[in-house]
């Protein structure tokens, strides 16, 4: 019996737990990010910022973009393959988006209990490969 009292306060306990604040997601955005540009791009670009953009007054969100061209020999099939794995084992999960349309292929995948969405643009033209990720608004 005293088992099962131990287990039942250890999930009420679990369920009043505090979501995660602005700085705990900012650092698994950070970290995803830095794991996402790991893959081989020409002339890649990586910024992590934070700012107000979408966000109601006194809030703000987390952003990781990651900008480049396929390498020489690169395909954006090897490129969607390498991102799908990483993804994947990072927890991510697919959401809705606009697919492909016009050349474009854009792809959305969200950790949706971290509130952390990335936004992944495979195009002909340049640059090839887009990825941004961001987190929820929080208050400031």
């Amino acid at each position: 019996m005293r088992g099962v009292i131990v287990l039942v306060l250890g999930v009420a306990a679990a369920g009043c737990a505090a979501a995660p604040g602005f700085t705990d997601t900012a650092r698994i955005l950070r970290e995803d990010g830095t794991t996402l540009s790991r893959i081989d791009l020409t002339g890649k670009h990586v910024e992590a910022v934070v700012n107000a953009t979408g966000c109601p007054p006194g809030a703000r969100r987390a952003v990781y973009t990651i900008t480049g061209d396929l390498a020489p020999g690169g395909t954006s099939a090897a490129v969607t393959s390498a991102l799908a794995t990483e993804f994947q084992r990072m927890g991510y999960q697919e959401g809705e988006g606009p697919g492909a349309r016009f050349g474009v292929n854009v792809s959305v995948l969200e950790k949706t209990s971290l509130g952390i969405t990335f936004t992944v643009t495979l195009r002909s033209g340049r640059p090839n490969v887009e990825i941004a990720g961001r987190t929820g608004c929080h208050a400031s």
